[in-house]
């Protein structure tokens, strides 16, 4: 079926050592079956592998590429002569460096799968699982093993022997599927949207054993446990914040922490809340503390009855249940079948500003709010959109739901309508404890003597400190600039884009709960508001 005129196909790049056959059309009907706008598989040349990881304007390289899959059998390197080991040596630092290389450069998800063969050689086994060690330690880059395909598909025959002499298809129609139905399971995982805070129980799921009844020195935090640890840590650095629920004392919880032989320390943890009551409960003052919404979180715990109080009590978290020690391996290679690259400077700045909030909020209670604003020494760099600001612009777009003033497209092309009409500025900030990155975006239409904020999206934690007035401020100077006497600001009700109705409905005195508003004021109003005034 073909997507209506309009919309934007996504497209999964597939590269293979192989022919793949049929295995493009299996790919799209297993994608096609749950998205909307439909996926298409675009095929790099027949054996081209690491000419098309490398081509700048092939299909990996395509703005409709949302995923980039590559099937790697080393016995196919000898399809057109042989391979000594100096050459394979060569290759052996060839793939994962054009691999990464392609990675950074697009910032897309990756899926490299290495295929069985039916006899291989004891040098490419080697070569596969040196391969397969490198890129399993790169952000965006996930790793399907041969044995991967068949562990939830069976298959009895796996290899078509007459198939691969004729044309270099080795596979049955039965593994075929199997690899397509395997594949399109973790393209729609690496596509889900990121959790931005991951909470995690202690006893029997961050550690192995009961910390109150063994003790802190007698639970385990190596093997498995150490895996899923390395995972947390990795998912940190991409930004995402990490919070610990535990039923326990919190001196027994960070006598764990302090072990040396802990990967995880108590620092790592945005918050970290020990204590007895409901883990709902304290899931839910973990959400308010970080300012965050429910539905971007991520809770494991290994016991089911936490898990369904958790589904019960906040449908909006994601509640896995953590299983034994013996298949924590399995299940993060499902769960998490990569950590994606930190994709802009805010993604890596988020967990040291959530530290940093610690500090503020120390501030904060010591002082009255115009107080505690004075001493933030708030400064905002206003600046008109650059190309190096494309890419966190498309993301505050895509993630901000609280302050914005509408629901984003359908389409995704938000952005470069408003560059085409009118104005686009960015915003970034920082206070005296540290950095709060690109934290704004407005866009801007002039007409008729009448300055429209066409969109006005800002990041939460940006929220309540001053930004929003220093933003009204500079909106007004830039309708003095192009002789607008009037500044037109509108809003339409989303589920989730309150704060920006309340900041509307205060400087036009209307209901922040109506369908739309629309609020139209002189730039000297836009100077004197202050928002805390009309609390």
């Amino acid at each position: 079926m073909e997507a209506p005129a309009g919309t934007r196909r996504s497209s999964l790049a597939l590269a293979a050592t192989f022919a793949l056959g049929n295995l493009p059309l299996m790919c799209e009907a297993a994608l096609s079956q749950d998205a909307e706008d439909g996926v298409t598989v675009a095929e790099a040349p027949y054996h081209q592998v690491l000419a098309s990881l490398r081509d700048p304007s092939g299909v990996f390289a395509d703005q409709a590429t949302a995923v980039g899959a590559v099937l790697l059998r080393a016995t196919d390197l000898e399809r057109f002569g042989p391979v000594d080991d100096t050459l394979l040596a060569e290759l052996r630092a060839a793939f994962p460096a054009a691999l990464k290389a392609l990675s950074e450069r697009t910032r897309k998800p990756l899926v490299v799968g290495f295929l069985p063969a039916s006899r291989a050689q004891d040098r490419f086994v080697r070569w596969e699982r040196g391969i397969a060690a490198e890129l399993a330690e790169l952000p965006g880059i996930a790793v399907l093993g041969p044995d991967d395909w068949t562990r939830d598909h069976h298959v009895d025959e796996r290899f078509d022997e007459r198939t691969e002499r004729l044309a270099h298809l080795p596979f049955t129609p039965r593994f075929q599927a199997a690899v397509a139905l395997s594949l399109a399971e973790v393209v729609r995982a690496v596509r889900r949207p990121a959790p931005k805070v991951i909470a995690v129980d202690g006893d029997e799921t961050l550690w192995g054993g009961v910390a109150g009844e063994a003790g802190p020195q007698a639970v385990d935090v190596t093997g498995p446990r150490a895996l899923l640890a390395r995972r947390l840590l990795q998912w940190r650095a991409a930004g995402a914040l990490l919070a610990l629920v535990s039923n326990n004392d919190e001196a027994t919880v960070r006598a764990v922490l302090d072990r040396p032989d802990s990967l995880l320390k108590a620092e790592h943890f945005s918050v970290l809340s020990a204590a007895w009551g409901p883990k709902p409960t304290r899931l839910a003052e973990a959400a308010r503390t970080l300012d965050l919404g429910l539905d971007s979180f991520l809770f494991l715990d290994d016991n089911p009855a936490e898990i369904a109080k958790m589904r019960s009590a906040l449908p909006q978290v994601l509640s896995v249940t953590c299983p034994p020690a013996a298949e924590l391996d399995g299940f993060l290679g499902r769960l998490w079948p990569l950590v994606p690259a930190a994709a802009t400077a805010e993604d890596t700045l988020r967990v040291r500003f959530y530290e940093q909030e610690r500090e503020r909020d120390a501030v904060r209670g010591q002082a009255g709010f115009e107080e505690f604003l004075d001493q933030l020494e708030l400064e905002v760099d206003i600046r008109a959109l650059g190309e190096d600001d494309v890419r966190r612009a498309e993301q505050l777009v895509r993630r901000t739901n609280q302050f914005t003033l509408r629901a984003r497209s359908s389409d995704g092309a938000d952005l470069a309508r408003w560059r085409e009409r009118g104005e686009v500025w960015t915003a970034a900030a920082r206070d005296r404890f540290g950095d709060y990155g690109q934290i704004a975006l407005l866009a801007l239409h002039a007409e008729g003597g009448r300055l429209d904020v066409v969109a006005w999206t800002m990041s939460c934690r940006a929220l309540g400190r001053g930004v929003e007035e220093r933003l009204l401020r500079w909106l007004a100077d830039r309708a003095d600039e192009l002789g607008c006497a009037k500044v037109r600001l509108s809003a339409e009700r989303t589920p989730r884009n309150v704060p920006a109705r309340r900041l509307l409905a205060a400087l036009g005195g209307g209901d922040q709960d109506d369908e739309r508003l629309d609020v139209v004021v002189a730039p000297d109003h836009l100077r004197t508001f202050r928002s805390w005034e009309q609390q």
